[in-house]
């Protein structure tokens, strides 16, 4: 099984989505390896997770294991049949012993997701970009072509 830990540096890293990099154990070949990806950025979090969960499909991840994580994250993970342990506590990364970890089953485990309440992107590819944060509500924009009698 090939599990992913997000970590910085050394160090577990105490948030998921926003790790700096992944350290990747093959538990049967005993490899590790760390994979680095872009610093987090919270102008584009939809886009950065996304390209996460693909990072972890293109490594064939079978299972994650996490200090922290948000609802929404956990939710996609479960979907995606990707199995979800806690890290134990007060352990370095060196310390640890794939056996001895508990698998998440449920949602109660993650911390609420504080952005779901905003307005998701519109698209993967221009996720809270300029151009998105410009774009008019489709009834604005009817009325406003109403009224300066403009037809597309």
């Amino acid at each position: 099984m090939i599990y992913a830990i997000p970590s910085q540096g050394q160090k577990l890293s105490s948030h998921f989505s926003k790790a700096s990099e992944f350290l990747l154990i093959n538990s049967v070949t005993e490899q590790h390896r760390v994979v680095t990806i872009e610093p987090y950025d919270p102008a584009q979090r939809c886009a950065q997770k996304a390209a996460l969960l693909e990072l972890l499909r293109q490594h064939k991840v079978e299972a994650v294991i996490v200090k922290n994580i948000g609802q929404a994250m956990l939710s996609t993970l479960f979907k995606l049949g990707i199995k979800v342990f806690a890290y134990p506590a007060r352990r370095s990364l060196a310390q640890l012993t794939l056996t001895e970890l508990q698998e998440i089953t449920d949602l109660a485990y993650a911390r609420p997701s504080i952005h779901k309440h905003q307005k998701p992107c519109q698209t993967k590819q221009d996720c809270h970009s300029s151009q998105a944060r410009t774009k008019l509500n489709p009834t604005t924009l009817k009325k406003l072509q109403r009224i300066f009698t403009i037809h597309r």
